[in-house]
């Protein structure tokens, strides 16, 4: 237990994020060879552990029966995450893999081109909105500018949903196809929409905190926006971490906290970032 308690702590230090649910925690103890997953009920072990009391510091928000958090062991009951993803393999850059072994400078040169070519496919011309989310995903087969993204995409479909519920319906029934995903990244790019990281690496893959990706990511800013783009801050953390810096940077920074669309995060994030579009006259 204390491997286990240890590699989440440490996971949740680096990430500066406040807590963990078990089926991502378990997902990335079974990459890092700590606890096995189960294929069938992703997140079981882990959650066989907790039922047993084994991490005392874990809880159950809304009592017996409900979803278990797990914050840093020396936190005790903290805020629930609105972060959601599971850390899978991914296919289309198979040979980075968090671990030391592996993180080799071409490595990560290759996976932040790779990120660029394809968020470069979908830039408009004149960025009017800047969404700034966290980081890409652990699991990078479901990055927001990839086209054939099979599960877990919960950034996508909040946006999708807020802007074109339409769309994101025709998505879900299509049983994600690739086509309608092009055409709603398409619909966002004709809309002048466009989507950066605060951090150009998925979380597993960075050595340093969220707070030092601020000066990379002002550079970033500058080289799509303009005086006019309104910037919205997706993630409670990003909103924390991010705000008041870059308010003295550039004037349009909106004044919104959103909660990540993740598990349980959905109805927030659609009443928060819609709040954030009406700030910004997206409606008008």
């Amino acid at each position: 237990m204390s491997a286990i308690t240890k590699f989440i702590d440490g996971y949740l230090t680096k990430s500066g994020r406040a807590d963990i649910d078990p089926v991502e925690a378990n997902d990335l103890l079974a990459k890092a060879g700590i606890l096995k997953d189960s294929k069938d009920r992703p997140g079981k072990p882990l959650r066989d552990l907790l039922r047993k009391g084994q991490l005392p510091h874990a809880f159950q928000a809304g009592g017996k029966g409900s979803s278990w958090t797990i914050p840093h062991s020396s936190k005790g009951k903290n805020a629930i995450s609105n972060y959601s993803s599971t850390n899978q393999q991914t296919k289309k850059v198979a040979t980075v893999k968090p671990t030391k072994a592996t993180e080799t400078t071409t490595d990560i040169s290759q996976l932040k081109k790779q990120l660029e070519k394809a968020r470069q496919k979908y830039k408009p011309e004149t960025v009017k909105y800047l969404l700034v989310a966290e980081a890409p995903p652990d699991s990078l087969e479901r990055f927001f500018y990839y086209d054939d993204v099979r599960q877990h995409d919960y950034l996508f479909l909040g946006v999708a949903e807020a802007l074109y519920p339409k769309l994101k319906e025709q998505f879900l029934l299509s049983g994600r196809s690739s086509e309608i995903k092009n055409t709603i990244l398409q619909t966002l790019q004709q809309d002048s929409f466009y989507l950066l990281d605060l951090s150009e690496l998925p979380l597993s893959l960075l050595d340093t905190d969220l707070q030092s990706q601020l000066p990379s990511l002002v550079d970033k800013i500058n080289s799509v926006a303009d005086d006019n783009t309104q910037i919205i801050l997706i993630k409670a953390n990003v909103y924390d971490i991010a705000f008041y810096y870059l308010k003295q940077k550039f004037k349009n920074v909106i004044d919104q906290r959103i909660t990540f669309p993740g598990q349980g995060g959905q109805r927030k994030f659609q009443d928060e970032f819609k709040q954030a579009l009406k700030k910004v006259h997206y409606f008008d």
